[in-house]
């Protein structure tokens, strides 16, 4: 069996990221480079962000302190705003922010199912395009929300014993969504699959987009997800008996952990200098 799987299995994640990348540009074009206009998007949003918050004087950021009484009049100022204001105004408001809130949320579901829809198609060795993704998510839209929401509220009940065991299980469930597209699956069906395609292979999933997401910070995050989910969601429904997770793996599992156990000592032992060094002053 180990010779047959080493033919045909890839567990180093970093190759695996590169093989999805390399079938999604080359399989799917027009899906890569909305992608990539999505990363660029949110890079220079978040870059507009940091660089207005590094160039704004301490004074005018409204964060910065403010007197009690000062804090006292503002909150005495919105108060009177609000109970000000009639019924249908917060009605209106209430509708607005309602419709904002459910555009917010259709576009995000409808990115995920182009990804997932894309993953399927190219697991299964099939070209496709975002007009065609676009069809197909809007055509199963009600399914796939639901799909989304039962991995939300499974994913916040583990998170509710620990924060670890709900990270586990998001990535068991990551490929519930190509399982929902490639083999017709629904709801809790869908991600069942996801959880017996990854048995034995969390490390390997996790990786798989971790490593890339980690040389990137997080940038390459839509673009990567397409081709990646592909090549596990296909070499994981040929294999029953998963290899050993590769040493990058691992790696890029422990790599953050001693990092910030690092910088959390090195926190507490300035803390602990600069405590020791006012004692000493004092005294």
């Amino acid at each position: 069996m180990a010779q047959h799987t080493s033919k045909t299995y890839q567990s180093n994640p970093f190759y695996i990221a590169l093989e999805g990348l390399t079938t999604f540009f080359k399989k799917a074009q027009s899906v890569a480079i909305a992608a990539i206009v999505l990363s660029a998007l949110a890079f220079l949003g978040n870059g507009v962000s940091t660089i207005q918050n590094a160039i704004t004087p301490n004074d005018a950021r409204p964060d910065r302190q403010i007197s009690r009484q000062e804090s006292e009049a503002i909150k005495g100022d919105l108060e009177s705003t609000f109970r000000a204001l009639p019924p249908a105004v917060w009605a209106i408001i209430g509708v607005i922010a309602a419709t904002i809130l459910s555009i917010a949320i259709l576009i995000g579901i409808v990115i995920s199912g182009v990804s997932d829809y894309t993953s399927a198609r190219l697991a299964a060795g099939h070209d496709t395009n975002l007009g065609e993704a676009l069809k197909e998510v809007f055509r199963h839209i009600g399914s796939y929300l639901w799909l989304q929401i039962i991995i939300i509220v499974k994913v916040i009940l583990w998170s509710l014993l620990l924060i670890v065991p709900g990270i586990i299980m998001s990535v068991r469930y990551s490929l519930a969504g190509t399982s929902f597209f490639a083999k017709d699956l629904r709801g809790n069906a869908a991600v069942k699959h996801s959880l017996e395609l990854t048995k034995g292979a969390w490390l390997t999933t996790f990786a798989a987009s971790g490593l890339w997401n980690m040389m990137t910070f997080g940038a390459m995050d839509a673009v990567l997800r397409p081709g990646t989910n592909a090549v596990l969601y296909r070499q994981y429904s040929a294999t029953k008996e998963k290899p050993a997770a590769h040493w990058l793996s691992w790696l890029t599992l422990l790599l953050p952990i001693v990092l910030a156990v690092f910088i959390g000592l090195l926190i507490l032992m300035a803390v602990l200098l600069f405590a020791a060094a006012d004692y000493s002053f004092s005294a």
